[in-house]
């Protein structure tokens, strides 16, 4: 990816977590927020990994019980989304694409009802794939700390790789923009 032409500010995320169970989703929800798009590797679960852990069954179940519906939309192909996003019993797009709108749009369409950008949360643990795709679609994006960086695919740590160059254009452009979204994340995941 070409990361000369991407604007720093589309990779600035709302807020950064060490994880999912990390979130306020009370207050989320208290904000508007009523969609949850999340990714699949290395928020939901590592890449070594292919079922949801008990963990996972809870959390789905405590922010259905806030009130949020949630939709997995992964860059990983059909047969590894599928047969996870199935045992939670939870729609899915694979192949989405990312940072493309086109996974994001269909899985507004398999939203159980029609959603406005602002009542849309998106969860994952890539700057050049999850927070600038869901920028791209003016949603509300949470970057999570990656699981387990040592299990990622080839194309995964080629993004890191750009990831750094984006961080180093963010530090020299707004350093205090830097200082507060993103120094924790480089820390913890580069």
């Amino acid at each position: 990816m070409l990361t000369w032409f991407i604007p720093y500010k589309k990779i600035i995320p709302e807020d950064y977590v060490s994880s999912i169970f990390d979130i306020d989703y009370n207050k989320l929800y208290s904000e508007g927020k009523r969609l949850i798009l999340t990714d699949l590797d290395n928020t939901l679960i590592s890449y070594k990994e292919d079922s949801p852990t008990e963990d996972l069954f809870k959390w789905k179940k405590m922010v259905e019980d806030i009130g949020f519906e949630v939709i997995i939309v992964s860059n990983s192909h059909n047969k590894r989304v599928k047969f996870f996003a199935e045992q939670l019993n939870m729609p899915y797009v694979n192949l989405a694409l990312k940072p493309l709108k086109f996974g994001f749009k269909k899985a507004l369409r398999k939203a159980s009802r029609k959603y406005k950008r602002d009542e849309v949360v998106e969860l994952g643990d890539q700057l050049l794939t999850d927070v600038f795709g869901s920028k791209r679609m003016s949603f509300y994006t949470i970057l999570v700390k990656a699981i387990d960086n040592k299990t990622e695919r080839a194309v995964t740590r080629f993004n890191r790789r750009n990831e750094r160059k984006m961080m180093a254009k963010c530090r020299k452009k707004n350093y205090g923009l830097y200082l507060i979204k993103l120094k924790k994340y480089e820390e913890e995941n580069l």
